[in-house]
């Protein structure tokens, strides 16, 4: 359970909000985000320019961040994983626009008309970026930074004896409550992600086996609804894989549960250790897992499935010796329902086991006559 535990508190806020199956959603959130950046910041700049309302900040800045938004959305979407990585520089990006424009305002904007800009009120997005970008321990050093750095630009470029002399008491209300707002931003911010990663643990131990600490069949089946929503959407594909270890009743009998249990756990790890990325494996119930396999048709899951095979052979266990597995492969046809895919699946794992066990079986070589 600590495990689980350290494995929530590791992950970010966007980590635990889109993850799995649903990845390739945020992927292409980001890339439009970043494109919708550089629109945004072209716009502003030509606005800027036609009606002459113009600052050195933006005039140094927004023609950069047009290009640079621009090139990591291209980027990103050849590159998908590169994605941390933009995430992380076009945060940093927005940041030190963030600090200049702050500086020019406290400068410049303040003696003028009293208060900030609109622009000022979008400051808090970068506490916000925080908490979304890194998990909540770095999120608090992170946001906390920025409001320190921005007060040491407030400290240096607010100019005291001007609005002490026009007794600017706006002013001087415009820059408390900014300061004020910015701690309350991130205490608030703090709070929330301490009581939305106590929901996800409880989530995540929903959908956890105990013994083997894979996700249980509950979190397979709600992958398995995403990912055939997903495939009938964007037209993708996906594969899966029925394992069941054979003879491991003979372990239990012979050796006692106890040795069963270290056994399950055992070949749970040599199994994720043949997955590709994005892959998951399941327990689905008792001796069986089911490995999901996003993006991969039946003949490459039946590969991976060949690998798993032969990783199982060559690992003996403790006492026990090699325990061996039956493996039925299924991809998704036009039309399938979830229950199809998996009886497909089921059929061709049985069909291992009438072969005498320890093989791989597809499901698209099973005739008719064999499946019904």
């Amino acid at each position: 359970m600590q495990s689980d535990r350290r494995g929530i508190t590791n992950l970010t806020f966007l980590d635990r909000l889109i993850s799995g199956p649903l990845d390739k959603q945020r992927h292409a959130l980001v890339v439009l985000i970043l494109f919708l950046g550089s629109l945004a910041s072209a716009l502003a700049f030509w606005l800027e320019i036609l009606v002459g309302d113009t600052n050195i900040v933006d005039m140094l800045f927004l023609p950069f961040m047009t290009a640079s938004f621009l090139v990591m959305g291209i980027f990103l979407a050849r590159d998908p994983g590169k994605r941390k990585t933009i995430e992380q520089t076009a945060f940093i990006l927005l940041v030190i626009y963030a600090m200049f424009m702050l500086a020019y305002q406290l400068r410049v904007t303040l003696p003028e008309i009293h208060t900030f800009t609109e622009v000022i009120l979008w400051y808090p997005m970068l506490y916000l970026a925080s908490f979304l970008l890194h998990r909540r321990a770095t999120a608090i050093r992170t946001a906390a930074a920025i409001w320190a750095i921005s007060l040491v630009i407030g400290l240096f470029f607010t100019p005291y004896k001007q609005l002490l002399q026009n007794a600017d008491a706006s002013a001087f209300n415009s820059v408390i409550q900014f300061y004020v707002s910015g701690i309350t931003y991130i205490l608030l911010m703090y709070a929330f992600s301490r009581i939305e990663e106590g929901y996800a643990e409880t989530r995540v131990l929903a959908y956890i086996d105990y013994l083997t600490q894979l996700p249980n069949r509950r979190y397979g089946e709600s992958m398995l609804v995403q990912l055939l929503r997903q495939a009938r959407e964007y037209k993708s594909t996906f594969s899966t894989i029925m394992i069941d270890l054979d003879g491991f009743k003979r372990v239990n009998d012979r050796f006692g549960h106890d040795v069963g249990d270290r056994v399950l756990k055992r070949c749970a790890l040599l199994i994720q250790r043949c997955l590709p990325r994005g892959a998951r494996v399941i327990r689905w119930g008792g001796e069986e897992f089911l490995v999901i396999l996003p993006d991969l048709d039946e003949q490459q899951a039946q590969r991976i499935a060949e690998e798993i095979r032969r990783g199982l052979e060559q690992s003996p266990h403790e006492r026990v010796g090699v325990v061996l597995a039956s493996f039925g492969v299924a991809g998704l046809k036009n039309g399938d329902t979830l229950d199809e895919l998996i009886m497909r699946a089921d059929r061709a794992m049985y069909r291992a086991k009438k072969l005498g066990g320890n093989r791989v079986v597809a499901a698209s070589t099973l005739s008719v006559a064999v499946e019904v």
